[in-house]
């Protein structure tokens, strides 16, 4: 497997192919685009817009920016070309953007994900450590490319970069959860979401998402619609009552939910 690469980077050609790389990524219409000249200000700013590259060649981008809070940057996009998924390409964007963060005494990072694609909540949950315990509706408006066909609901994950659990997690692959005997929030069927159940309680939970999200909202637009609204029911509805999604299972795809 080739190297990965990741560095800060610099001058208009190389801002230009990050937009080239959203393009691929996303699939997104121009007016979903952030464009090089905004990548630039942003940068000239005190933002972070790196490269990830594979044989000299540019496969991925992570791009934040600062906020009112000093120690708080929002990470606004980070995206690898789907064949050099699997590469490490995406750990070693948020590897970099940890350190390049705490050199310049910001603590936590926070962004946003959809929280019906596993494959991001595995990410971000799972391998970075992040947590999440803010349900934000529609928070984009209707948006194009891959996300078209269904209301923008996200999940912001909370980065905390000095944490034991981050450090850990980003370097030491974490042995899978315990979840025998953990309530479900929700029954699935033929991924169909079936029943929600609201009225459970207990220091962990389990909610269950679609394997494969993108398919749905590809090929069967009432299905990803009755998704979207199940997902703001359950999770909406735990995360209001103090729970916050902290860890993440595959086949299926269920959020670990906890309650301290």
């Amino acid at each position: 497997m080739a190297e990965v690469h990741v560095r800060e980077l610099k001058g208009p050609e190389e801002m230009e192919a990050v937009v080239e790389l959203q393009r691929e990524v996303w699939g997104r219409a121009e007016s979903d685009l952030v464009p090089r000249g905004l990548l630039i200000a942003v940068q000239d700013e005190g933002g972070l817009v790196a490269g990830a590259f594979v044989e000299g060649r540019m496969v991925g981008f992570v791009f934040g920016f600062p906020t009112q809070d000093p120690t708080l940057q929002h990470s606004h996009m980070l995206g690898v070309l789907e064949a050099y998924r699997g590469t490490g390409a995406a750990l070693w964007l948020k590897r970099f953007q940890r350190d390049w963060c705490l050199a310049r005494g910001i603590r936590k990072v926070v962004w946003t994900f959809d929280p019906l694609r596993g494959v991001n909540a595995n990410f971000n949950l799972r391998k970075l450590g992040a947590t999440a315990k803010t349900y934000l509706p529609d928070h984009y408006g209707p948006m194009t490319g891959i996300n078209a066909g269904a209301p923008s609901d996200r999940l912001l994950a909370e980065w905390e970069l000095l944490s034991e659990r981050v450090y850990t997690r980003i370097y030491t692959p974490p042995p899978e959860p315990l979840l025998e005997g953990l309530p479900q929030t929700n029954r699935v069927e033929a991924e169909k979401p079936v029943e929600a159940f609201l009225d459970l309680e207990g220091p962990r939970l389990l909610f269950q998402i679609p394997e494969d999200w993108g398919r749905i909202l590809r090929e069967d637009p009432a299905l990803a619609l009755a998704w979207r609204e199940h997902s703001r029911l359950v999770l909406g509805h735990y995360l209001a009552q103090g729970y916050r999604a902290v860890d993440f299972a595959r086949n299926p795809n269920r959020y670990v939910l906890a309650k301290d």
